[in-house]
């Protein structure tokens, strides 16, 4: 089965630039990349980080360029962005029923699951507090034995940089606990800018 990720867009205003460069205009080229080339994957999944600042302007643009593609989205929040902005552009199409941004799909025997650990506040760290927990337990056991992928933004472990594992999701061990009785084939994770891989206590990710 082939689908699309992509993370950590960092959108900002129409026409305003980050670091040089035009999040919005690189974005739409992605876009084309996508339809041209990759138009028979069956999603794309957007692992957090969507705007700069969180604004509603951001993921108006983001909604609208989203419309482009052949194949139905699955939209997260990361530490960048506000959830309750995010909630007032996409609805709670993407929401639990407790207002956080994940939610769920099940294909030809494989579940995926889409998380929200952002934490808010002034620090940039991941949080998935037990109202998130008890969400995943659900989903967990919906899937039984059959093949589960999580996809979310921060990563529950170091990846080696200095930096970003100040700011990794928080209690790894507990989420850790939560999921390894179940038959996690892979992890997807953003945040991290950077292309990284490897296996995490038996999980590829």
């Amino acid at each position: 089965m082939k689908f699309i990720q992509i993370s950590d867009l960092h959108l900002t205003q129409p026409g305003e630039k980050l670091w040089g460069l035009d999040p919005l205009e690189r974005f739409d080229r992605c876009i084309e990349d996508i339809v041209r080339h990759h138009s028979d994957a069956r999603f794309c999944v957007l692992t957090g980080d969507l705007g700069e600042t969180g604004t509603k302007e951001a993921y108006e643009a983001l909604q609208d360029r989203l419309r482009r593609l052949p194949f139905k989205s699955f939209v997260m929040v990361g530490n960048h962005d506000d959830r309750e902005n995010f909630k007032s552009v996409f609805g709670t199409a993407h929401c639990d029923e407790s207002g956080f941004v994940q939610s769920a799909c099940a294909i030809e025997g494989r579940h995926f699951l889409f998380l929200d650990t952002l934490k808010g506040g002034a620090t940039s760290a991941g949080s998935y507090c037990e109202t998130r927990r008890a969400w995943l337990k659900g989903r967990l056991r919906e899937a039984e034995d059959q093949p589960v992928f999580l996809f979310m933004h921060h990563p529950p472990f170091d990846i080696g940089h200095d930096l970003m594992d100040l700011i990794k999701l928080e209690d790894a061990e507990g989420f850790h606990q939560l999921i390894s009785a179940h038959n996690v084939r892979h992890l997807f994770f953003g945040h991290a800018h950077r292309p990284v891989s490897g296996v995490w206590r038996g999980i590829p990710f």
